[in-house]
């Protein structure tokens, strides 16, 4: 054969063999940018936070990074935590929301529920700023705040940007409300101080509430010292439930007060029915399926007032002569003239503002079931004493 056919067949050979090897090559390029790899953390967690009875929040673990994800309103806000001296990939940073470095060290809270969890899980020495240090009850987080070793730094959704600046915080824990969003806290954000929403008052049950000191554990890797404290109020708030299964005999209560002669009760899907039905108690309103307080006309609460036995958290009244001034038909109703009438204001601070039934009320809810067993059927528990409630006078 003409040697110049062999030469040009070899190269025919060739030059198809590199086509074919080039056009393999093509389609794995085309597919890695097709479906690129997802980074670890957003596959399949290697494990998950054991959460009983909150219903709001999650928290997946990836390796030494932790997801905390938060439903707000119909939104779900993702925070990844991450360990202060580790390095976060730019492409990570876009499929979060915000970063948090843990374990957090310096924290400014807007709520003295926020101050009762870290106290639960022994880190109140974080707390550097405060909202509206008046509310504050417990003594430790008072006397810190008039040494000056806690800031107050505003109120509500107007926070001192100055302060907040020069307080260098690690996070900003958020009291998020109904219809509020984290535009107000942009300005901190960008500033990579991250804010996160507190939303334990969502939640249904007493132990769904107390379940949060869980994600407080997470922001300063103290998971297992959360765990434990949980663990104790979990048994210790079963227990009590476990008195009250078999009675027989539920007196009738009503709660609350009116205002601008409109009467908010609670659902039954809320937190303060879920009370109401652990204690024992005859709730006109416990098959209502409304999750959170909905209004009642003050007549139709007046003629439940005057038959049910028990008058429950009349507002912030004291004693009986200020529920008076309020509104002079009170004194017709069966609770006010036989004396059962109880308010969940013992525990008040110096300033009057803050009330400890909604500082380590949230995180003890043990302790408020134990007052309301007692006003119900006192002869469960007869050596208890009061803590929140009181009798008034």
């Amino acid at each position: 054969m003409n040697p110049r056919l062999l030469v040009f067949g070899s190269l025919v050979r060739l030059n198809l063999s590199a086509v074919f090897y080039l056009g393999l090559l093509l389609i794995f390029l085309w597919s890695c940018r097709s479906h690129p790899e997802q980074p670890d953390y957003l596959s399949q967690p290697d494990s998950t936070l054991q959460i009983k009875y909150a219903q709001s929040f999650s928290i997946d673990y990836y390796g030494n990074q932790k997801v905390i994800s938060l439903a707000v309103a119909d939104d779900t806000l993702r925070y990844l935590l991450v360990s202060a001296n580790e390095s976060v990939p730019p492409d990570l940073k876009s499929e979060v929301d915000q970063i948090i470095r843990t374990p957090v060290q310096r924290i400014i809270t807007q709520s003295t529920t926020h101050l009762a969890f870290l106290k639960m899980v022994g880190s109140a020495e974080v707390v550097v700023g405060i909202d509206n240090a008046a509310y504050a009850y417990d003594s430790l987080f008072a006397n810190k705040v008039a040494s000056g070793h806690i800031q107050e730094v505003g109120s509500g959704n107007t926070l001192s940007t100055e302060q907040v600046i020069a307080l260098e915080p690690d996070l900003i824990t958020v009291s998020h409300m109904p219809g509020s969003n984290l535009s107000t806290y942009q300005k901190f954000i960008d500033l990579n101080i991250p804010a996160l929403p507190i939303a334990e008052w969502t939640e249904s049950t007493p132990l769904g509430k107390a379940e949060w000191v869980k994600l407080f554990g997470a922001l300063l890797n103290l998971e297992e010292v959360a765990k434990t404290k949980f663990n104790r109020t979990e048994e210790a708030y079963t227990a009590l439930t476990q008195l009250t299964q078999s009675v027989a005999d539920k007196p009738s209560v009503i709660v609350g007060t009116p205002y601008q002669g409109t009467w908010y009760v609670p659902g039954a899907e809320s937190y303060r029915n879920a009370l109401l039905q652990d204690a024992g108690a005859d709730w006109a309103f416990s098959q209502d399926s409304t999750a959170v307080s909905f209004p009642v006309d003050f007549e139709r609460m007046y003629d439940l007032g005057l038959q049910a036995d028990i008058w429950l958290d009349p507002g912030q009244s004291l004693n009986k002569q200020e529920m008076l001034g309020i509104d002079s038909r009170f004194a017709d109703f069966l609770s006010f003239q036989s004396g059962k009438v109880y308010n969940s204001n013992r525990r008040l601070n110096d300033l009057g503002g803050g009330n400890d039934y909604y500082e380590s009320g949230v995180v003890y809810p043990q302790r408020i079931l134990a007052d309301l067993i007692k006003v119900l059927h006192p002869e469960l528990l007869p050596h208890h004493q009061f803590y929140y409630y009181q009798q008034l006078p």
